[in-house]
């Protein structure tokens, strides 16, 4: 099943493939996986040091 972009409607697997860019079932499957892995490692603290990286302001608790 693809996805919906939300800002267009437009399905995101038909839009990378009019880019030339192929996408399987097992890439898909990697991706979640890699994303799921990334939101495990993100701690507030890492928020807290990106937002001051990039001049934002705290987040409210």
């Amino acid at each position: 099943m693809a996805s919906q972009t939300p800002e267009t409607g437009t399905d995101t697997t038909a839009m990378l493939a009019a880019a030339g860019i192929t996408v399987t079932d097992e890439g898909k499957a990697r991706a979640r996986r890699r994303l799921r892995e990334a939101r495990a490692r993100w701690t507030p603290d890492l928020d807290a040091a990106a937002r001051a990286q990039l001049g934002m302001p705290a987040r409210a608790a």
